[in-house]
């Protein structure tokens, strides 16, 4: 199964300290997912910091459930059921939300008022379903996404010989040792190269197409092969802007040869991955509690 979204491990973790016993998260999240019937995969999905997934939604249903009363602190890292939620208990319905605390105001939630609405309709709140880690996650992973089509949107709009140097510094940026742009856009042969030592002993040769549609075919990963043939190497890169078909990404499928092929969509990937041609705007610093300094205190 999936890991169960963070509002559906609110009850059944109330229910898992129904009993009164003192728990720590991590005790309470192992009970609760064999409970639950979880699998080791599911246990093991991690959010993009690392952190595992549903680790991050149990804590953030105790979290819930801490701002409503129904469980307490009782010592380093433990919580329990409270007194509050014992009583509660046989009232409360299956599945609890932030909405339903909300509309009874339980413990410091407090009603929120229906969002304004415009001519284009009601405003979209957060989805609920995810934990506010999640939101910021899927919210970065947009942004993201924006960003690499405006890099790519950019860099089909230079000239050929700028998209040239672009990728020279982008493969430098890589860790991919000094490189120089050494030929003509559209002779057919070698646009760059890069060397990967101060001797210039070690090298690869680049070829960059700097196209928006038409796609990079067989033919031309064989005339960028005639051009290393020429130099004697083995070892180059191929970048595009646009993408490559079926036959020229087999092209490349021999023993002998170590050509790497980028598209587009991977080359403005790479771009934002290495802060080539974008510059960052805001850090932002997400911390969690370290129930560890706690304990030994």
């Amino acid at each position: 199964m999936t890991v169960p979204k963070y509002h559906e491990l609110i009850r059944p973790l109330l229910d898992l300290v129904a009993d009164g016993r003192p728990r720590n998260l991590r005790e309470a999240a192992q009970e609760l997912a064999e409970r639950l019937s979880l699998t080791d995969e599911d246990l093991t999905e991690t959010l993009p910091s690392g952190y595992p997934r549903y680790l991050n939604r149990v804590g953030w249903a105790k979290s819930d459930l801490n701002k409503t009363g129904l469980i307490e602190s009782c010592g380093r890292g433990l919580f329990r059921i409270s007194e509050r939620g014992s009583n509660a208990l046989p009232e409360l319905p299956p599945q609890l939300d932030r909405k339903y605390f909300e509309a009874r105001e339980l413990g410091s939630w407090k009603s929120v008022s229906a969002p304004p609405t415009s001519s284009a309709g009601p405003e979209a709140r957060p989805d609920e379903t995810l934990t506010p880690e999640e939101q910021i996650d899927e919210t970065l992973a947009e942004l993201q996404e924006a960003l690499e089509q405006e890099v790519l949107t950019q860099l089909r709009s230079i000239n050929p010989a700028s998209f040239e140097r672009f990728v020279v510094r982008l493969l430098a940026a890589m860790g991919y040792g000094v490189g120089e742009v050494t030929g003509r856009s559209g002779d057919g042969g070698i646009d760059g190269v890069i060397y990967e030592d101060r001797l210039k002993l070690d090298r690869i040769y680049l070829q960059a197409k700097r196209w928006a549609d038409a796609p990079v075919g067989g033919p031309d990963i064989n005339g960028f092969l005639g051009a290393l043939a020429k130099h004697g190497a083995n070892r180059g890169v191929f970048v595009t802007t646009s993408r490559f078909t079926q036959d020229a990404r087999r092209a490349v499928e021999l023993p002998h040869l170590r050509l790497v092929l980028i598209d587009g969509e991977e080359l403005a990937r790479l771009a934002v991955e290495h802060n080539v041609g974008v510059s960052v705007k805001r850090k932002i610093e997400l911390k969690r509690l370290d129930t560890d300094f706690f304990d030994d205190l």
